[in-house]
C-alpha cells in the first residue's frame, strides 16, 4: 500500500470476515477515534504560505470541515484560506507573522477584523509588523468590542501614526492582564495615560520610540496591579532612575518580576538604587550590564524571596557573586550566571537553593593536574548532587578560549550525581570532554530522562562520534558538530582565582563614584550630550513575541518560566 489505511478502508478489507457483531463493533471504534483525535489534530493550526503544496497540512475542504475544533492559529498568509476562516469560532490564540502586512496589504486588515470579531473566546493576540504597518482602529475596535476574554495582547515593530488608533489601543489596555510593545515607534502622538489600567500584571515595554520618557513612567505608574514588569528605554534616552525609585514601588506595590537591559544605565550604583526601592523580587534579570559589589549586595536584600535570577549577559559578575547566590537563595528554581570557580564551591558553605531546576554556569577549575584539580571536581560533582530536581544543566562557555570546564570523568566524582535522575539537557559546549565508554553507560543508565546533549565530547574526533551514534542510538538528541581546527590555538587550561578577586579590588576603588547621588534625568524637551552605551542589546527581528503561541485550557501561556522574550520560527513559537 502507498498510504497506511484509514479504519473505514479497513473495516471494509476485513468486512467479508466479521460477523454483524465484529461491524458494529468496529463502526463504534471508528466513532470513538473520530471523536478523540479530531480535536487533538486540528486544535492547533500553522498556516505556512505554501499550505496549498504542503503534503503533511490539511486540504482545504478538511480544514473548512474541522474549523470548529481549531483554537491555536499562526498565519503566515491568509490567500487561500477565507472559506476556511469563515468557520473559524472558536479561536483562543491569534498569531499573524509580520510578512503578511507587506505581501497582502489590501485585505489583511478586514480578514483579521471579521475574524476577530467572530471569535469571542480569544484570549491571546500575537502581532508581528514589518515597521510600516500597525493594527488598523477597526481591528482595534474589534477586538475591544468583541473579545471580552482577551487576557494578552502582544504586538512589535508597529508604527502609529494616527490618533484614534492609539486611542482604541488604550482601550484595549484598559481590560487585559499581559501587555508587550516592543520596537514601536508613536510618531508625534500623545499617549493618554491619565487612566487606569486595573488588570495589568504582565507589562513589557521595549525601545518604544516616539514615547516620552515621562509617558512611559506615567503608564507603569497607572497599573496597581503590576507583577512583572520587562523595561527597556531607547538607546539614546537615559533610564529615568529618580522617577523609577521614587514613583514605581509606591504606584505598582504588587511587583515582583523585574527585567532590563543596560540601555540609559550607565551606573552600576544605578542598579543598586532600583534593587534597593523594591521589596520581595521573585525573579530578576539584566543583560548589557555591570554588576559590581555595591549592585550585588543590593541585591541579596531578595535572596530570600527570589526564584529565578539571569545575570548571564552581565559583565564584572564574579565568582564569588554566584557562589554567594547558590549559599543564600532557598527558593532558586533557576539561575544563568556566566562562570563560577570550583575551588570557590570546595571552600564554600553548602548550596540551599535545592530547588534548582535550570543552572546556567561555566565550572571553571584553577588547575590541570594533581590532588587539588581532582578535589575541585569532586566538590563540585557532590554540590551538584544534591539538586535532585534539577532538569537542564547548562555548563557550556561561549569562548572557545575559555578556560577549562567541568569533566564530566567517573575519576573525577561524575558517580555522586547518580540522583539528578530528572535531567533532560545538558549542555557542555567548549569545556574539553573526555568521555569514555565507561562514562558513557553510567550516563545512560542513571539519566534516564535525558533527550538532548550538546557538545564535543572527547578530544578525539573519532571518539566523539563513537559517543554521538551511541547517544542517538539510546534515543538522545546530539546536534552535530564542527570538528576542531588542528592548527587553532589551545585554550588555556586553568583560571587564575586570584585574577577574579583582583578585578572585583580594582573595581572596588574604581568605584568610588557609586557613592555620589547623580540627578541626571533629563526632561522631555531636554536632550543628553553623550549617551552611555554599555553592552550589546539584541537588535529587533522580523517578528518578536514575549510568550508561546500554544493554546493550555489551564490559561498558562505555554512559555515555561515566561522570563525571557521569544521569536516565531517555521516550527512556531520559540523562547529566545
Amino acid at each position: 500500500m502507498d498510504s497506511p489505511l484509514l479504519l473505514p478502508e479497513i473495516l471494509l478489507y476485513v468486512a467479508p470476515y466479521l460477523t454483524h457483531q465484529d461491524v458494529v463493533s468496529c463502526l463504534k471504534v471508528c466513532r470513538q477515534w473520530n471523536q478523540s483525535f479530531t480535536p487533538l489534530i486540528f486544535r492547533t493550526i500553522t498556516a505556512q504560505e505554501d499550505w496549498t503544496t504542503a503534503k503533511d497540512f490539511p486540504s482545504l475542504p478538511s480544514l473548512i470541515k474541522n474549523a470548529f475544533w481549531v483554537k491555536s492559529l499562526t498565519l503566515k498568509t491568509t490567500v487561500g484560506l477565507a472559506p476556511f476562516l469563515e468557520q473559524c469560532t472558536r479561536l483562543k490564540t491569534l498569531v499573524v507573522h509580520g510578512d503578511i502586512f507587506s505581501k497582502q496589504q489590501d485585505t489583511i486588515w478586514a480578514e483579521l477584523t471579521s475574524l476577530v470579531r467572530h471569535n469571542p473566546l480569544i484570549e491571546r493576540i500575537f502581532l508581528g509588523f514589518n515597521r510600516q504597518n500597525s493594527p488598523s482602529t477597526e481591528f482595534l475596535r474589534a477586538v475591544f468590542e468583541a473579545c471580552p476574554n482577551l487576557n494578552r495582547y502582544e504586538s512589535s515593530q508597529g508604527k502609529y501614526e494616527d490618533q484614534e488608533q492609539v486611542e482604541a489601543l488604550m482601550k484595549v489596555l484598559r481590560r487585559i492582564k499581559s501587555v508587550s510593545t516592543r520596537y514601536e515607534s508613536f510618531t508625534n502622538i500623545p499617549v493618554d495615560t491619565t487612566g487606569l489600567f486595573p488588570h495589568m500584571q504582565d507589562l513589557t515595554i521595549k525601545d518604544a520610540k516616539g514615547l516620552s520618557i515621562q509617558s512611559q513612567v506615567d503608564l507603569v505608574c497607572q497599573c496597581p496591579h503590576l507583577q512583572h514588569l520587562k523595561w527597556t528605554v531607547c538607546r539614546d534616552m537615559f533610564f529615568p532612575i529618580q522617577q523609577f525609585c521614587d514613583r514605581i514601588p509606591a504606584a505598582c506595590p504588587n511587583l515582583r518580576k523585574l527585567q532590563m537591559d543596560g540601555c540609559g544605565i550607565p551606573y552600576p550604583c544605578d542598579l543598586s538604587r532600583i534593587l534597593n526601592s523594591l521589596n520581595q523580587l521573585e525573579l530578576l534579570a539584566f543583560c548589557g550590564t555591570a554588576i559590581f559589589s555595591r549592585t550585588f549586595r543590593s541585591m541579596e536584600r531578595h535572596f530570600r524571596t527570589l526564584e529565578s535570577l539571569d545575570l548571564a549577559d552581565c559583565f564584572s559578575v564574579k565568582s564569588w557573586m554566584v557562589q554567594g547566590v547558590l549559599e543564600g537563595c532557598p527558593l532558586l528554581e533557576i539561575l544563568k550566571v556566566p562562570y563560577l570557580i570550583m575551588s570557590d564551591v570546595e571552600v564554600g558553605r553548602p548550596w540551599v537553593a535545592l530547588r534548582l531546576k535550570q543552572l546556567r554556569v561555566h565550572f571553571r577549575t584553577t588547575i590541570l593536574w594533581g590532588a587539588k584539580y581532582i578535589s575541585e571536581h569532586e566538590a563540585t560533582f557532590r554540590a551538584l548532587s544534591r539538586l535532585a530536581d534539577l532538569e537542564i544543566l547548562d555548563v557550556s562557555c561561549f569562548d572557545l578560549r575559555s578556560p577549562a570546564g567541568l569533566h564530566f570523568q567517573l575519576d573525577l566524582g561524575l558517580a555522586s550525581m547518580g540522583m539528578m535522575r530528572k535531567l533532560t539537557l545538558v549542555n557542555m559546549q567548549n569545556t574539553e570532554q573526555i568521555i569514555g565508554n565507561e562514562e558513557l553507560r553510567w550516563i545512560k543508565k542513571h539519566w534516564p530522562h535525558l533527550t538532548k546533549v550538546e557538545g564535543i565530547f572527547h578530544n578525539d574526533w573519532d571518539q566523539h562520534k563513537v559517543v554521538t551514534k551511541d547517544l542517538r542510538e539510546y534515543g538522545v538528541e546530539v546536534p552535530d558538530q564542527m570538528r576542531p581546527d588542528p592548527d587553532r590555538e589551545d585554550s588555556p587550561w586553568a583560571f587564575d582565582p586570584h585574577q577574579d578577586r583582583a578585578e572585583t579590588d580594582y573595581e572596588e576603588i574604581e568605584g568610588d563614584h557609586e557613592d555620589a547621588d547623580y540627578e541626571y534625568y533629563y526632561s522631555d524637551t531636554e536632550e543628553p550630550e553623550e549617551v552611555v552605551d554599555v553592552g550589546d542589546i539584541i537588535e529587533p527581528h522580523e517578528v518578536v513575541f514575549e510568550g508561546v503561541a500554544d493554546d493550555n485550557e489551564n490559561g498558562d501561556d505555554g512559555d515555561g518560566d515566561d522570563e525571557g522574550g521569544g521569536m516565531v520560527d517555521d516550527e512556531g513559537m520559540v523562547d529566545d
